[in-house]
């Protein structure tokens, strides 16, 4: 299987936004990603041992240490956003999508074929690290430009809605995995878990890998950029951020409320598990129940936006999030009813930023640039603060108490909601226009010819 070029699409119709099978394909790499991210965290506490040495008396060692080699992989992310967001908006987001799935492909079964700790020591380890970077390096530009892509195929009027798919996806990644992750802890047990079975998501998520592959193939390039790229002749992509900076940092102070909210719940269950010593089955169990109703709620808030606007709609969620974090963490006691209670609550709330934050991020960012000004600024952000937020829970709540990470990730919430105060409301904003304006500022001088005769 070769790699795929912009031309010669076997899917007819290119832009079409009446294409599921189109649109199936544009998101499945976001759902295999989260699906390696909420498998690494959810399984750290029954691999951690194979990989890492954990001090006498510290059972809580070995943990932390694969919660680092996480924040590790969300370090790689900005370079992956700079390499496969380039390549997107030159050479097309077919083209980066499928390049980017092909390499966490690699990442994933890099992790599912690795020796242990006492089979090469310290090498085990290593190994480790450089799977996860791998992955992060994919991970940085398949969402952008997943994003992009939606962004584009879809009209004004119902962006918001078609916007919810990748969250949607990306949410199904994380149901997918932590059921998973229930079934094994279900039928193997924990012990199983330690000795082997661990292993056994990283192969299935190197065979959804080879699915999403086959999905982006069969994909066509949107028009928005097909049009752009036949008739502009590209600046430098430096100039053209710079020209965007203001956007840029719009969209980093957006995500650091969103990514460090919510790693916060994605990663309550490992926690439970690590910490409070919770049995693996009901609290994962209950991951999948907060997660399939967080799914559903997410179409949902996308087409509220399309009527009421993005701003509205990102601010419902954040200031809701800033309200009830504090306590709701506060609230936690180990027990899956309590859980159960304040991560529902807490994914409904943070469904109404993730859906439409796809829309809005392409929508504050030129066409020329719209994978890599978006795709940097979010995997910058998700590095330093989403990457981190797994290791800082676990370490500040099991230091002083839960609720003292309920604070920073408060604060976090506080700084997105005065970016989103200050943003332009684009709802309904043409990107198709924004193209053919981006074009008539940079047509070369016989493109400009051949359009005024």
């Amino acid at each position: 299987m070769s790699t795929p070029t912009a031309v010669n699409d076997p899917v007819a119709a290119p832009g079409s936004p009446k294409r599921p099978r189109g649109l199936l394909g544009a998101v499945a790499g976001s759902t295999m990603e989260v699906f390696d991210f909420t498998i690494y965290n959810t399984f750290a506490p029954f691999f951690a041992a194979a990989f890492f040495v954990a001090s006498p008396g510290n059972t809580t060692g070995a943990f932390l240490q694969s919660l680092a080699v996480l924040a590790v992989g969300f370090i790689a992310r900005p370079l992956g956003s700079l390499l496969f967001g380039h390549i997107s908006d030159t050479r097309g987001r077919r083209v980066s999508l499928y390049l980017t799935s092909l390499t966490a492909l690699l990442g994933t079964l890099l992790i599912a074929l690795s020796p242990t700790h006492d089979t090469i020591g310290i090498g085990a380890a290593i190994v480790l690290v450089s799977a996860r970077i791998i992955q992060g390096l994919a991970h940085g530009g398949e969402q952008p430009a997943a994003g992009a892509y939606v962004a584009e195929v879809a009209t004004p009027r119902t962006r918001g809605a078609w916007s919810a798919w990748v969250y949607m996806s990306i949410m199904a990644g994380g149901a997918l995995a932590t059921l998973l992750g229930a079934l094994l802890s279900s039928t193997v047990g924990a012990e199983a878990l330690r000795a082997w079975a661990w292993r056994v998501p990283f192969f299935v998520g190197a065979l959804g890998s080879v699915v999403a592959l086959y999905l982006v193939w069969r994909l066509h390039e949107t028009e928005v950029f097909t049009e752009t790229s036949a008739n502009v002749d590209k600046p430098s992509v430096w100039a053209e951020m710079w020209a965007a900076r203001r956007p840029a940092l719009q969209i980093i102070g957006l995500t650091i409320g969103l990514t460090i909210a919510f790693q916060n719940w994605a990663a309550i269950g490992g926690y439970h598990i690590a910490v409070f010593h919770s049995n693996p089955a009901q609290v994962l169990w209950v991951g999948v129940v907060s997660q399939v109703l967080a799914i559903g709620a997410l179409p949902l808030w996308g087409r509220l936006s399309d009527r009421i606007g993005r701003k509205p709609v990102t601010l419902i969620g954040f200031v809701g999030l800033a309200l009830t974090t504090y306590p709701f963490m506060a609230f936690l006691d180990g027990s899956w009813q309590r859980m159960a209670l304040t991560m529902v609550v807490s994914f409904l709330l943070l469904s109404a930023p993730l859906s439409i934050a796809p829309a809005l991020m392409a929508e504050l960012v030129p066409t020329s640039i719209r994978t890599i000004g978006v795709g940097f600024s979010y995997a910058l952000a998700t590095a330093v603060f989403g990457g981190t937020v797994p290791f800082l829970q676990t370490w500040i709540s099991s230091t002083w108490g839960p609720q003292d990470f309920g604070l920073y990730v408060t604060a976090a919430l506080v700084v997105s909601i005065v970016v989103a105060l200050r943003i332009p409301e684009t709802r309904g904003k043409d990107l198709a226009a924004d193209a053919t304006t981006a074009s008539d500022r940079t047509l070369t001088p016989a493109a400009h010819a051949t359009k005024e005769n």
